[in-house]
């Protein structure tokens, strides 16, 4: 074998061991977003709105999706309370979606990911959320989020999807 065939089966190899690892480290960043942010707050009466801190949602796909679960509610199992994205100045940046309250185990409830509006591309956002029903009551509630899970809303969905709790 020629010196020249042998630097080229080099090079061959080289770039295939590259193109490789650039496919394995961008699998491994989009299952790292999926992350469980966890949340606490108290439901206002009169749909008022409650809403956590703000997180950078860095993602320009609007079908990239965001996550809610709800493990726990003062109000009980089974009911439910209606959350979505917004900025810091009440602009509504997602489709809302109503979330049951599991049982209050940890492992409770059910993932519902969601998927963003343009105006929640490349912004702060923080989950906001209000009483389905309009009431004189407060409850408070306890879950997990994430702004941005890298998972992407699948085509039979327009907005939304709902899964066990840990897939």
């Amino acid at each position: 074998m020629s010196e020249r065939t042998w630097m080229k089966k080099i090079r061959v190899i080289a770039l295939g061991t590259i193109l490789a690892c650039s496919i394995g480290l961008g699998t491994l960043s989009v299952e790292a977003g999926n992350e469980n942010n966890k949340y606490s707050f108290t439901i206002q009466k009169d749909q008022k709105n409650s809403y956590t801190g703000t997180e950078y949602r860095q993602t320009t796909t609007e079908r990239n999706t965001w996550k809610v679960r709800m493990y726990k509610s003062t109000e009980g199992t089974n009911t439910v309370t209606t959350y979505w994205l917004e900025k810091s100045n009440g602009t509504n940046v997602s489709p809302s979606v109503k979330v049951t309250a599991g049982s209050g185990g940890l492992n409770s409830g059910r993932n519902h990911y969601v998927k963003g509006n343009a105006g929640a591309n490349a912004a702060n956002v923080r989950l906001t959320a209000e009483n389905n029903n309009v009431s004189s009551s407060t409850y408070s509630v306890n879950g997990y989020w994430d702004e941005e899970t890298g998972r992407i809303l699948p085509g039979q969905y327009k907005e939304s999807y709902t899964t066990e709790y840990n897939k």
